[in-house]
């Protein structure tokens, strides 16, 4: 029998070695990026849904009449420092962001009705922010502390990630195969090892551009000494030349009204004619004006051009001399290397998708949390399976979870924590939006609160039900918890705000109607998962595979998505 070169086994032991370590090491923490950054997909869905007093607004696919940017001038008449969001097909709002007087004031957000300018005044919540900030900051607050050590954290984690991709192709030797391959007949290791091969190999090439993509967008963190190189200038670091190149734009255009002399006051300048002559110069929509003035002191509106039109982020942008009412630029980032930047941060952020494709998303980043899921879980499955084999030779003590390491318990414990607790807590989180009083101070703080203290008991169940007294109820518990609140959340809503199923599908309202539709089904799904992870009757019990620990979830085939 020939063996194989010595040199090329080693090589695929050691990645094999490599890809189960670094996606055990910060898998969990990947799960939860993976989970919250494909909910951001529906980031703006998610937070129209968390403000039920927008629905009065709902006017999709109309721009904003006359009447009502006249309504946003006089609100904020006196402003100097403001930007104007103009409604879309995903946020049907005209939103008006403005600081008053004085420099002690804070900023301040106004939202009229895009048709009427009446003023809507929706309860304060981070909405769907806190899913997209969370899944690169880790953001734990509202006005997050420890930003910038979250991004590296996040960083790190997703340089593992892409480490775990390429090494789990170099380990896979029948990589195509496995694409073909699911054996839920099987044993629970050959089970669950197919469901994750299977799941990884699906839709490879979307891990590989998220991870990729996900590091590049923050370039500039992980790597500033290229910058410091390529860009000296004066002071021996000129990056704002960097990122105005980034941006497409010449060096200094901007001097943020904030740094220096305030803009022309916003009840001065005549909003329709801007936005009529911008909209003549742009073949797609106009998303956003705002006003600032160059490093001459000219006042200067800037009329930034729909990112929903293109694959490249760096949307383009008309500036405007609000003195000799010519158009002073028309900014669009070119160049091979800023285009391959914008590209890349594009397919990241995928703002240009629709409906259809943003749905596909979502499905692609739930496969991913499943890759993530069935690989953590193998890892505990692989160690039982080794556990009940030396205990039918007599070699260690009796395959019960009692008896196993206390680091395999940990293991099976953080992941009934990871696995079953963030869907818990993300339903609390939108249940407390629902359940919190609408006055109550910090707000959007108390939500995360709830979120945080969801998870943290999922992990004390977790803890529990894996160290201190080891049980099946586990599993099927928490995802039970977890379905039921989401299932509830349509009829939470019904009981507390006019934004119900039976007003929205009549009013049309289809952000908040398929919102409730969609966690209606999810808790049904995770009560199915739920119900097939229940404890089997003893006499069933020992017809199973020998190879089921009391602190495993059941094969692949017997819950799909585990």
């Amino acid at each position: 029998m020939t063996r194989p070169a010595p040199e090329r086994e080693g090589l695929r032991q050691a990645m094999a070695w490599l890809h189960t370590w670094s996606g055990l090491v910060l898998g969990w923490l990947m799960f939860a990026i993976f989970l919250t950054g494909s909910l951001s997909f529906y980031r703006q869905e998610i937070s129209l849904w968390m403000r039920p007093e927008l629905q009065a607004g709902y006017s999709p696919g109309q721009p904003p009449s006359a009447q009502a940017l006249q309504a946003a001038q006089r609100t904020a008449a006196q402003a100097a420092q403001w930007s104007l969001h103009l409604p879309d097909e995903r946020d049907p709002t005209l939103t008006l962001q403005w600081r008053p007087s004085g420099e002690q004031q804070r900023p301040q957000t106004l939202r009229l009705h895009p048709q009427t300018g009446e003023v809507l005044t929706p309860r304060e919540t981070m909405g769907g922010d806190f899913f997209y900030r969370f899944h690169f900051e880790l953001r734990t607050a509202q006005n997050g502390r420890w930003v910038l050590q979250g991004r590296w954290v996040v960083g790190v984690a997703t340089l593992l990630m892409f480490i775990a991709l390429l090494s789990g192709i170099v380990t896979h030797r029948r990589i195509f195969k496995d694409f073909f391959t699911l054996r839920p007949g099987k044993n629970a290791q050959r089970a669950w090892l197919d469901a994750h091969n299977l799941s990884g190999v699906l839709v490879l090439p979307f891990y590989l551009m998220i991870t990729f993509s996900g590091l590049m967008i923050f370039h500039s963190l992980y790597l500033p000494a290229g910058i410091a190189a390529a860009y000296p200038g004066p002071s021996g670091n000129d990056a704002a030349h960097y990122f105005a190149q980034l941006r497409g734009e010449p060096t200094d255009l901007r001097q943020r009204t904030e740094r220096g002399t305030p803009a022309q006051p916003l009840g001065e300048l005549d909003l329709a004619h801007w936005l009529a002559a911008s909209t003549q110069r742009s073949t797609h929509p106009i998303a956003l004006l705002q006003a600032y003035r160059n490093p001459q002191g000219q006042p200067m509106v800037e009329a930034v051009v729909t990112d929903h039109a293109r694959l490249q982020y760096r949307p383009e942008r008309l500036v405007w001399d609000l003195r000799s009412g010519t158009l002073a630029h028309h900014l669009d980032a070119a160049g091979p290397a800023v285009r391959t930047y914008g590209v890349l941060y594009g397919l990241h952020m995928a703002r240009f998708a629709g409906p259809g494709l943003r749905a596909l998303l979502l499905l692609l980043g739930l496969l991913g949390c499943l890759m993530i899921a069935t690989g953590l879980v193998l890892w505990t499955v692989k160690r039982s399976t080794r556990a009940q084999a030396g205990a039918r030779r007599g070699a260690t003590p009796p395959a019960t979870p009692a008896f196993r390491p206390w680091g395999e318990r940990l293991v099976a414990a953080t992941n009934m924590a990871a696995l079953g607790g963030l869907p818990l807590a993300c339903a609390a989180y939108l249940a407390a939006n629902r359940l919190l009083p609408t006055s109550l101070p910090d707000r959007p703080d108390a939500e995360l609160a709830c979120f945080f203290a969801a998870w943290g008991l999922a992990l004390a169940w977790a803890l529990g039900s894996r160290l201190l007294r080891p049980q099946r109820w586990g599993w099927p518990v928490l995802m039970g918890l977890a379905g039921a609140l989401w299932a509830a959340l349509p009829l939470i809503s019904a009981f507390t705000t006019p934004a119900h199923l039976g007003h929205t599908l009549a009013q049309g309202a289809w952000p908040w109607a398929l919102a409730d539709l969609t966690f209606a089904c999810t808790g049904l799904a995770l009560l199915g998962v739920a119900h097939k992870l229940r404890p089997r009757p003893a006499a069933a019990a020992q017809c199973a595979p020998r190879t089921q620990g009391a602190d495993l979830p059941p094969a692949p085939s017997a819950a799909p998505g585990g």
